[in-house]
């Protein structure tokens, strides 16, 4: 009887650990959350005509194929909106951001191609091959490129905690809101779950005051 007691007593421990793990995550979610509304509020558009004019405009990266071969839609999306942007006039240039790991994985390379074939002036785009994540690509337009005033292209959720990182950092930010996906529900569930944990990280980069994994000497913008 005594080993019975000693077993169920662990388990109900374990269930009230589990219970306050559930509530330290759900708490921190919500502050991520609340933190990334905050400062994002009323500075994510739909159309380039909403957005300020005399900026400079990052386009966020992702792959343009899917493992199975397929054209990612996000990252055409994303190049759409971007060379809306352009041709909006808002924006003297278009810096494209994002990893370069491999020869054969190259988002900046891939997006510099996909707007030259929309239109968009190769001597106006300038590729930041140290954007590995979202929060080094808004710091790094500042502290590398000196960008002042940021018109942020991707899809909704992500543009808003790109901006709300951007207000953090100091810097003047919008957003452009990319066209969305449709998806199924699996998909959807994991690029949900995908953002709010990324709007975690977001605020752990905040409260550390984190720099970008790599910088190095500052690069000019293509002028007026």
């Amino acid at each position: 009887m005594a080993a019975k007691r000693t077993i169920v007593r662990r388990l109900w421990q374990l269930l009230g650990l589990a219970c306050v793990g559930v509530l330290a995550l759900g708490l921190l979610i919500g502050i991520a959350e609340g933190w990334t509304r905050t400062l994002a509020h009323g500075r994510c558009h739909d159309t380039p005509a909403a957005c300020p004019a005399d900026s400079v405009g990052l386009v966020l990266g992702c792959s343009r194929k899917l493992r199975n071969g397929r054209t990612n839609m996000y990252f055409t999306g994303r190049i759409q909106a971007a060379a809306r942007l352009w041709r909006s006039g808002r924006v003297s240039c278009l810096i494209v951001s994002g990893d370069n790991r491999t020869h054969q994985y190259n988002e900046p390379d891939d997006m510099r191609a996909a707007l030259v074939a929309q239109g968009v002036p190769a001597n106006r785009i300038v590729c930041d091959y140290a954007g590995l994540c979202t929060y080094d690509s808004v710091a790094r337009a500042k502290l590398i490129f000196g960008a002042r005033q940021l018109i942020i292209v991707s899809q909704a959720d992500h543009a808003e905690r790109a901006v709300a990182i951007a207000r953090h950092l100091d810097i003047p930010a919008a957003g452009l809101k990319a066209p969305l996906v449709p998806v199924n529900r699996p998909t959807f569930l994991k690029q949900y779950l995908r953002e709010r944990a990324a709007r975690v990280a977001m605020v752990y980069d905040f409260i550390t005051f984190r720099t970008p994994r790599h910088l190095g000497q500052p690069e000019s913008l293509p002028s007026s």
